[in-house]
């Protein structure tokens, strides 16, 4: 079972757990770590996730973000979580992001979790509706996954476009993507694999 939350809180109060996982959560590195989920054929730049600076930061310390085009961009990042955490299985993931609009340009966004056992068949799904990206503002996305038999990797997908078919890099921003194992703080050194 899994559950989607989207906030705008300004106060956020984040669960207890594990570090992010995701490397390069918000563009610092260009696109280093996400590959684009298309499959076959050439992938032109309008159907690719750049990166900007922000024009609205997310907190002090985030500078950058990724942003998406006229077309449906998609870009995926897997997790080897088997490789930081002793028993997958046994542990609710968190899945999440921070999303936004411009103000000129309506666009939209979506986000999903792959789970994937040792042989790469996937043993559980789970995505975000269509939601509309929040103008001049960063909304959170979160995805909580309860533990998952035979859980092995965790794969997170960000989907974006804008509404006007605007030339360029016009669509929903995202930053801050995350993924972490959740638990009580004083069980992280049991739970995590070499930490």
């Amino acid at each position: 079972c899994a559950w989607c939350e989207s906030s705008s809180s300004s106060v956020e109060n984040e669960r207890s757990g594990s570090r992010n996982f995701i490397v390069n959560p918000s563009g610092e590195e260009g696109t280093r770590g996400w590959h684009s989920t298309r499959t076959g054929g050439y992938i032109s730049n309008r159907e690719m996730w750049q990166v900007e600076n922000s024009g609205v930061r997310a907190d002090p310390h985030t500078h950058t973000n990724f942003v998406s085009s006229y077309y449906w961009a998609s870009m995926m990042q897997t997790v080897p979580l088997h490789q930081y955490v002793r028993d997958p299985s046994s542990h609710q993931i968190e899945v999440s992001s921070k999303f936004m609009g411009r103000t000129d340009c309506p666009s939209v966004f979506r986000m999903e979790a792959i789970i994937t056992n040792s042989n790469g068949r996937i043993v559980h799904r789970v995505g975000t509706s269509e939601l509309t990206a929040p103008p001049g503002f960063w909304e959170k996305a979160t995805l909580t996954i309860d533990p998952v038999a035979d859980a092995h990797e965790v794969s997170m997908i960000v989907y974006g476009k804008d509404k006007r078919f605007w030339a360029g890099n016009f669509g929903s921003k995202v930053c801050h993507c995350s993924i972490r194992v959740l638990c009580e703080e004083d069980e992280l050194g049991n739970i995590l694999a070499g930490e």
